[in-house]
């Protein structure tokens, strides 16, 4: 397996967020519910009661999607970066049983201490 799952995927920020959700509905399992989404310009991520599904645009057109599970259960440490003055983003980088590593990153502005949050309830 890679080392890195992602690197350098970038999910922007909660502004379009509901564009990610509608995408990921039908995947949803019974129960679970999106407490957050993300948008950038063409990839996005939600964030589940019971996982993180990461939308990843390919091709030119966009039309081909990659829907990426990581399960809250599976993850075993992360770090995030936040934004600094003259940082055009904030960074995720979660780790976790079944893969190494997966790099993520949001528009400078997302709120990290609700991402922080989230993912600091799981571990």
């Amino acid at each position: 397996m890679n080392d890195v799952l992602f690197k350098d995927l970038f999910l922007g920020d909660e502004n379009g967020g509901e564009k990610t959700v509608e995408l990921v509905r039908p995947l949803l399992v019974a129960g679970e519910e999106v407490l957050f989404a993300t948008k950038g310009l063409r990839d996005g991520a939600a964030f589940t009661t019971k996982r993180i599904i990461v939308v990843n645009r390919q091709g030119i057109t966009g039309k081909k999607i990659e829907f990426a599970s990581l399960p809250l259960k599976a993850i075993t440490g992360f770090i995030i970066e936040n934004s600094g003055t003259f940082d055009l983003d904030a960074e995720l980088k979660i780790y976790g049983s079944g893969w190494n590593c997966a790099e993520m990153q949001f528009t400078k502005g997302f709120d990290v201490k609700k991402l922080a949050d989230y993912l600091g309830q799981i571990l």
